[in-house]
């Protein structure tokens, strides 16, 4: 399935294209290329450019290695240290090329990025450009970091991609994204993987199909996610207990502690600087304007952990996550760190307790850093009978 850029374009087109501003591309400039093998896990980057044209890439690495299935499958990292973290994504080429996604054009490419995104197991592929680059790590704001862009003349699938029936069945079906989402989950389909189909547009009404920036597929089909676990949990009961219970991922400390109520997950985050501590705070239902792009995005990853949990117990609870970073370095790993920290404090050995007064007293002893920082001064919690009040970011400072 071959794909040679600028073969599907108007001309219109490839002039408005030569407007996208990227620091990696120069379009028009005649470059020597040469044929580069890669190998992805498999994996898939839509970054945004100028819309409707995005930047629609490959994550590839150019070495074969035996473990390159984990390295764009988070759910496999527990018990890696960071540095294996960053070497694995380091590896990870970002092949690219500019598509416009509203037309989904060039159709070639598109369909080639489909069946990698379809693909449960690593796909080799065979690529045109220039002289790589050297691996270097690039964050991608609320995604996971990647290696260095290239930009690609050519991309072509070398190897027989393992097509999972599951996935293509259910991509094939005129229904909602949020629809075709669910029953993906219900066959165990990551957050990952479902994010991934739902930025090359497989899911959603075949009529309004489109590539989606990464992000913005983490983004839509956790809201879808969140909106279906609060329509299935109405009717179930309401936990009677109180749960705590505590991880550590990467240094950074997470408490999660669950109460009788509705079902509704908020997210705290204190984050440890040179100048003292920075709180933020996300309330489910209550729209916080002070709160920062990254604490959103850490929070929708939160209650996405949260929620399936809910969902999966059959009980409704009033769920706070208590986020503690002494290490600003772990920030480049984006909310997938939030995500595992979350998941391992809700599957840790919980603390069940009966009162609300000996929950308060258990949480008291164990939440770190001291229930004081949280409620100092200007509080994050109004207390801890399960209602709060919004309050602005304090100023980083020492306490």
């Amino acid at each position: 399935m071959p794909f040679k850029a600028g073969s599907e374009f108007s001309k219109g087109k490839a002039m408005a294209l030569d407007q996208v501003h990227t620091t990696q591309m120069q379009l028009g400039r005649v470059v020597s290329s040469r044929q580069i093998t890669a190998f992805s896990p498999p994996g898939i980057a839509i970054e945004a450019a100028r819309y409707p044209f995005l930047m629609a890439g490959v994550l590839a690495s150019t070495e074969p290695s035996e473990y390159l299935s984990i390295f764009d499958h988070p759910e496999s990292w527990i018990g890696l240290d960071r540095e294996a973290i960053m070497s694995m994504r380091r590896q990870l080429y970002r092949f690219f090329v500019p598509i416009d996604a509203r037309a989904m054009e060039p159709k070639s490419f598109v369909e080639v990025l489909q069946t990698i995104a379809l693909s449960v197991s690593p796909i080799a592929i065979e690529i045109e450009s220039a002289n790589l680059p050297p691996r270097n790590l690039s964050a991608l704001g609320g995604q996971l970091p990647a290696g260095t862009s290239v930009e690609i003349n050519s991309l072509e699938i070398v190897s027989n991609p393992e097509i999972s029936r599951v996935a293509k069945r259910i991509t094939e079906l005129d229904i909602s994204a949020a629809e075709a989402a669910w029953k993906l989950f219900d066959y165990d389909y990551s957050l990952d993987q479902v994010s991934r189909l739902m930025s090359v547009g497989l899911l959603g009404r075949l009529d309004s199909r489109r590539f989606v920036p990464t992000r913005g597929a983490y983004k839509a089909v956790i809201d879808g996610f969140v909106s279906r676990c609060l329509i299935e949990l109405s009717d179930k009961p309401i936990s009677s207990t109180f749960k705590i219970g505590r991880a550590e991922v990467l240094g950074d400390n997470f408490t999660v502690f669950a109460q009788p109520g509705e079902p509704r997950v908020d997210y705290f985050k204190i984050e440890r600087t040179q100048q003292g501590f920075y709180r933020d705070v996300s309330l489910e239902g209550v729209k916080n304007v002070t709160m920062d792009s990254k604490t959103s995005v850490f929070a929708d990853h939160a209650r996405y952990s949260a929620y399936k949990s809910m969902e999966k117990e059959k009980e409704g609870l009033h769920v706070s996550i208590f986020h503690y970073t002494r290490n600003n370095r772990n920030n480049i790993l984006g909310p997938w760190l939030v995500r595992a920290g979350v998941n391992s404090a809700l599957e840790s050995d919980q603390v069940f307790l009966d009162t609300k007064e000996n929950a308060i007293a258990v949480l008291d002893s164990l939440l770190s850093p001291d229930i004081s920082v949280w409620t100092k001064e200007e509080s994050i919690l109004d207390d801890f009978s399960g209602v709060y009040k919004t309050v602005e970011n304090s100023s980083p400072r020492r306490l």
